[in-house]
Parts: structure tokens; sequence; C-alpha cells
């Protein structure tokens, strides 16, 4: 486990302001602060104006609260990590300023009405498994990585609104097969990069998805 996760779930329960949202990080839930990635992901966010949005695998709730505020008027979080939707929930009571989030416990898009259509979904996915069963560290499971991604990606394709977009994260500290970039191009959908940055000794990307070339 990284060091800086680890010490990040050794402080767990705890509090943090994040773009002026009152965050409180339950037991085992992702921790949002953890380096840069889900702030970059919340600032690419702020780029598209989305008018429906799914913050998928949502833990905290942090994007999910992020592009409500924003205005996105109708916006779901889903995790299928108990910790992580009741963490969720109590985090969306909390910032009711940012605006309403419906919150689910699900497997991917399992429990989310299929007549829904994404404008945009935001999956800040886990990028290596985890040694753990599937109620394991932050719920990541032994089904971490690549074919978690894959099976999302071909899931979202048949839930994203005309010109709607995925945008997801990768750091090459994980394991190469694991980039959904490589499931993107296996699923023949559009992929652009939107940030690549080396920090933490690392390239950090965030990739752009689409159902056809743009």
């Amino acid at each position: 486990m990284h060091p800086e996760l680890a010490g990040l779930l050794a402080l767990q329960p705890y509090t943090v302001v994040l773009d002026g949202l009152v965050l409180r990080i339950g037991e085992d839930v992702f921790p949002p602060d953890l380096g840069r990635c889900a702030r970059n992901l919340a600032r690419v966010c702020g780029e598209y104006r989305a008018r429906c949005a799914l913050d998928m695998g949502c833990g905290s709730g942090y994007l999910a609260l992020v592009l409500a505020q924003l205005g996105v008027g109708v916006v779901w979080a889903a995790d299928v990590h108990d910790p992580a939707v009741a963490c969720a929930r109590g985090n969306v009571a909390r910032n009711q300023h940012a605006g309403p989030v419906t919150v689910v416990r699900s497997d991917l898009f399992e429990a989310i009405p299929a007549s829904l259509r994404f404008d945009l979904i935001v999956f800040n996915q886990p990028f290596a498994p985890s040694a753990a069963a599937s109620n394991g560290v932050c719920g990541c499971g032994p089904d971490g990585g690549h074919e978690l991604t894959r099976r999302f990606l071909r899931d979202a394709r048949t839930r994203l609104a005309p010109d709607g977009v995925v945008v997801m994260p990768f750091s090459d500290r994980a394991p190469p097969a694991h980039d959904p970039m490589l499931a993107a191009r296996e699923l023949g959908l559009g992929a652009r990069t939107l940030l690549h940055a080396h920090y933490a000794g690392a390239n950090n990307f965030i990739h752009e998805f689409r159902t056809a070339e743009t």
C-alpha cells in the first residue's frame, strides 16, 4: 500500500475541506485528498456543461458534490462498497448548498435506472487490484484493475447521451495493462488524453472516452 494512502486510512474518520465542501471521510473510504488525482478530475469536470452526470465509484461523494456545485441539474453517485455509500450520503446531507445528489449502492450500473443517459460520467477507478477480498481496503477488491475497467467502459457505452463522455484517470505506478486507454481501444471508443502531469515520481493522466471517434 502506498505510504500516503496508509497514513490517511490511519486517520479515518477525519474531516477535510475541498472546494468549499466539508467532507467527513469514514473508515475504509478512499480519501479524496490523496495526492492530486481527485482534485484534477474535479478541475477537468469544470470544463464540461453537463445536464446529467454520474460519479461512478463515488467513495466520499466528493466528485458528485463538485458536479452539483458546478450546476449540473441531475447528479447521481454510485458505489458498491457499503462504507462509501454511507459516507457519500452523509456528505451530501452535510453539503446541501452544493445541490441535490442521488446516492445509490450499485455494482457499476446495476442499480442505476436504464432510462438515464449521462452527458458526463467520471470514474476515479482503482488502478490495480487489491490482495484483499471484495470488501477489502476501500472496497477495491481483487478485480480492481483491467477487467473492472473494461466491464465499466463496455456498459458505459449504452449509458451515455449523444456526445456524452467518460472521464477516467491513470497513473503509471500501476501496471500498464490497467490503463483504461487500452480497454477503450479494445472496445472501439474514441479516446484522448486531457491531462498529463508528472508528480510524486509517476506519470499521471486523465483520459476522455466517447462512443465514437470525433
